[in-house]
């Protein structure tokens, strides 16, 4: 004859024999259990020799009506936030993609000044040139005469 030990919460007991065992577990369907066939202790609901009558837990009490209305309320104002926020977020996008825009007209704009400014220093630069070598010209000519 098989030999069960169990296990509830730690708590050792058996060796009993199969009809020990049912009438234990009748009394608590939650414990583990062990033989020496097995290789860790098993909850007894995975073992084929038991007899476990499972009785199907009671049906929850239905929800209120009110309860159900206050949350049909709820889920209106958060679709109407959510809205708001999407409308929101959508507006930004808008701007930012013209903020975008006008940076980089911006950007293109200050790049063609910078090439402009670029043209009238070098041009600056030559003019001030020419005046230096014409007015050495000038002192060189007054020293000879």
């Amino acid at each position: 004859m098989k030999k069960w030990f169990f296990s509830d919460n730690g708590e050792i007991s058996g060796p009993l024999g199969l009809k020990e065992s049912n009438e234990l577990i009748a009394k608590n369907p939650d414990l583990y259990a062990w033989h020496p066939s097995y290789s860790h202790w098993v909850p007894v609901s995975c073992i084929d020799e038991f007899e476990l009558t499972v009785t199907p837990p009671t049906p929850p009490v239905d929800v209120p009506k009110e309860l159900i209305e206050e949350l049909i309320d709820e889920e209106k104002s958060l679709i109407s936030t959510l809205d708001r926020v999407d409308k929101t977020i959508s507006t930004t996008s808008d701007s930012l993609y013209e903020i975008d825009t006008e940076v980089d007209n911006y950007s293109q704009i200050a790049h063609n000044l910078t090439e402009e400014v670029k043209v009238v220093v070098q041009t600056i630069e030559a003019q001030y040139a020419s005046l230096q070598k014409n007015l050495a010209n000038v002192i060189k000519t007054d020293y000879d005469v």
